[in-house]
């Protein structure tokens, strides 16, 4: 009875959660969640789906409310949580694997950023290939992450296959891909006037 009582709460804090998210009230909709994971993890188990999903709303609330710095170990350990419970290349892993990554992108870690994306986008595209919805996200994470590094060559190197994959896949008017397109542009100017240091194609 006291397990149908939680997951009765657990229903009731979750649409009180979505309603703030929708009101972009980030930071109370993680204390909201937060309340509680401690009396759900007593009874349900640390590791238990419930528990799991609770401290997931939690971590994507605190990366939207700008918060990275207390998102990135949450998704840490859920991504090793997730690796135990459903397997490494399961799709909660994954996700919480490419979160972590880019929150370790917005504190300015770059490096351990891209190798995150990359890792995670390796196992995508052995699982799902290279054009699936989180492989085409990944892959322009990527790209606009090396761009915001000022490698622009890098950037364009990852930007323009994918480019040509969106346009075959989604077709040149998709949002995704007119937004890789503007991009490309950008990068292509930039690589024109760059003084002739030979470091982007010559388009």
């Amino acid at each position: 009875a006291e397990r149908e009582a939680l997951r009765e709460q657990i229903r009731e804090v979750h649409a009180h959660y979505v309603a703030l998210m929708e009101e972009e009230r980030y930071a109370q909709a993680a204390d909201v969640v937060g309340e509680l994971i401690e009396p759900a993890a007593r009874s349900l188990g640390s590791e238990s789906r419930a528990v799991l999903r609770l401290r997931s709303w939690r971590a994507v609330s605190r990366q939207l409310a700008g918060d990275h710095r207390a998102a990135l170990p949450e998704f840490e350990a859920l991504a090793d949580a997730y690796g135990r419970v459903s397997g490494p290349s399961s799709e909660e892993a994954l996700e919480c694997r490419a979160q972590a990554a880019r929150c370790r992108g917005e504190l300015g870690q770059v490096t351990e950023a891209l190798a995150g994306l990359n890792g995670v986008l390796e196992t995508v595209r052995a699982i799902d290939g290279d054009v699936s919805e989180n492989a085409v996200e990944l892959r322009r994470d990527i790209g606009m992450l090396l761009l915001a590094q000022q490698r622009a060559a890098e950037a364009f190197d990852v930007l323009e296959p994918l480019h040509e994959d969106l346009c075959v896949v989604f077709g040149p008017h998709d949002e995704l891909t007119a937004e890789v397109a503007e991009t490309l542009a950008v990068i292509r100017l930039d690589l024109d006037g760059d003084g002739g240091e030979g470091t982007g194609p010559s388009v």
